[in-house]
Order: structure tokens, then sequence, then C-alpha cells
């Protein structure tokens, strides 16, 4: 699919930004755009009900009156999608799992943009990230979808994940929901994925295709080069002992995503390279909190 194909394709997904905009609303990410908010208004009388975290006991004692603290709704929410542009990224069986990601990507931009958002990014794939500055309104958000769109030349072996995340603690300067969408096919990023969780909501979205796990559907040897090592590689798609290896590596870093996302307590979406992005969004997002 070449670039102009994609923007075609990511501008008819526009009818499903109503949809997954309701969905991020009413599901389980409502806290994150109807918190408390995080500017201090002012104290009041204690309300049979209230949350005991809330209240200012200097207030309490003076008063000999239990006090509340109330805040101000925080309507300027910030949503900031980390997405790889790294070389494993090009790779998939008919659509390639970086077309699904800014398919996604896109999608999500514009659905929160709807909720009045401001929607930013950070593109990472080998070399050093790069930040697009969150912003509100509909005209930035179409600036953000063409970036996403277009891609960029990667320069470096690596999707650099690990650097990409701590980028993003030090970048935000205040608490956002930030989403991370990669194939997560790399090591030592879940140590800086724990502290990002610690300051932010966090919503990760795993893109992988069938054939990462299995043989390709050729009967010969093949020369080929790790997308994240550089290293040159053999490929059999005859042997029974590669095939297995192949399958167990898919499997392992599979469980290792599952795993991180547990520790961080962040939700997380296996989206399939051949499934249709805007259904399987919109249903993620609109999963009700488990009590």
């Amino acid at each position: 699919m070449d670039r102009e194909s994609l923007r075609r394709r990511i501008r008819r997904l526009a009818f499903a930004s109503p949809a997954l905009s309701r969905a991020v609303m009413s599901g389980n990410f409502r806290s994150a755009f109807k918190g408390r908010g995080m500017d201090f208004d002012g104290l009041r009388e204690y309300d049979p009900g209230d949350d005991a975290l809330r209240m200012d006991w200097n207030a309490t004692a003076r008063f000999s009156k239990p006090y509340v603290k109330t805040w101000r709704d925080d309507r300027n929410l910030t949503v900031y999608l980390l997405l790889d542009e790294s070389r494993s990224m090009d790779f998939g069986e008919g659509r390639t799992k970086r077309e699904t990601c800014a398919l996604a990507a896109s999608l999500l931009a514009w659905a929160c943009t709807l909720n009045g958002a401001r929607v930013g990014a950070l593109f990472f794939g080998g070399d050093d990230p790069r930040h697009q500055e969150p912003a509100a309104g509909e005209s930035k958000a179409w600036a953000l979808v063409g970036r996403i769109a277009a891609g960029s030349a990667r320069s470096a072996c690596g999707s650099g994940l690990d650097r990409a995340l701590d980028s993003a603690m030090l970048h935000l300067k205040r608490r956002s929901l930030v989403v991370v969408m990669s194939d997560f096919m790399t090591a030592g990023w879940a140590l800086p994925l724990a502290r990002l969780a610690r300051r932010h909501d966090l919503a990760l979205v795993r893109i992988h295709d069938r054939l990462d796990g299995s043989a390709p559907p050729v009967r010969f040897a093949m020369r080929a080069v790790d997308s994240e090592s550089g290293r040159p590689r053999l490929a059999l798609p005859r042997s029974e002992a590669w095939k297995e290896g192949l399958a167990s590596a898919a499997s392992a870093a599979r469980l290792e995503w599952l795993s991180a996302a547990a520790a961080a307590r962040a939700p997380s979406l296996d989206l399939d390279s051949a499934s249709d992005p805007a259904q399987a969004m919109v249903d993620f997002f609109g999963r009700r909190r488990r009590a």
C-alpha cells in the first residue's frame, strides 16, 4: 500500500471516529477523560460519600469540622501516541504492521480530538525519537494524521523502544494518556515502561502478523537480515526445528509483553495486521472496567 492509498484508507476510516470517541468516554478509559482534575479549586464541608483521601486535615482541625479539597476539572487532557516506525514494522502478509499501526493511530487521534483532547505523538525507529507537540483542533489532528501516514526513512536498526519511553517521560510535564503502538520485538523496554506508568496512564497496543511466528510459504532456504539487530540470518522454512524455534521466540515475546503490561497495570490490545483496526479499537476502548 503506497502513501496515497494509505491516506485514502485513513480518511475512509474517519466514519468510525464518533463510535471510538463514545467508546473512549464510556469504557475503562473514562477516568482519564473525566478525572478529578489537576487544579486546586477550594474547600467545602465534608459530605457522606466523599473520598477520605480528599480531606484537608489542616482546615478540619482549624474549624473543628471535616473539610475536603475540591478540584477544577482538567479539560486539557493530553493523549500522547508512541508510534513504532522501525524496520520490523514494514513486515506483514498482505497489510504491513506499519500500515496497521498508521490506521489505528490515525483513528484514535481523530477520535480523541472529537473529545476536545490535545493529541501529540512520538515517532521512534532506531534513530533519535521525534516529538510532535500535543495540540487540539481538527486542523492539528489532520496534520498529525498526515505525518503518521507519511512515515519516515530509517537509517538505523532496532526500534529504540526503551529510549522512546524514557524520552516520553522526560518530555511530558503533566499527566497524560500514553498509548504505545509497536510490535515490541526488542528487549530492555520493561523497566522504562514501568517508570512511565508511575506518572501517566498507559495503554499498550501490540501489532503483530501471522508470519511473525510461522514459516513463510516457501520451500527453499533464504538469506535474511534481522531487522532489529542487523545481523544476517539463514531461514530454513522446511526445517521443523527452525519452525519450532520461530514459534517459540514469538510466544516468548508475547508473554514478555503481557507480563510487562500486567506489571505496569496497563490495558493491552493484541492487534492482528489482518484484522479490522476500527472494530478492534472500538471494542478495546469501550471495554467496561471490571469490579
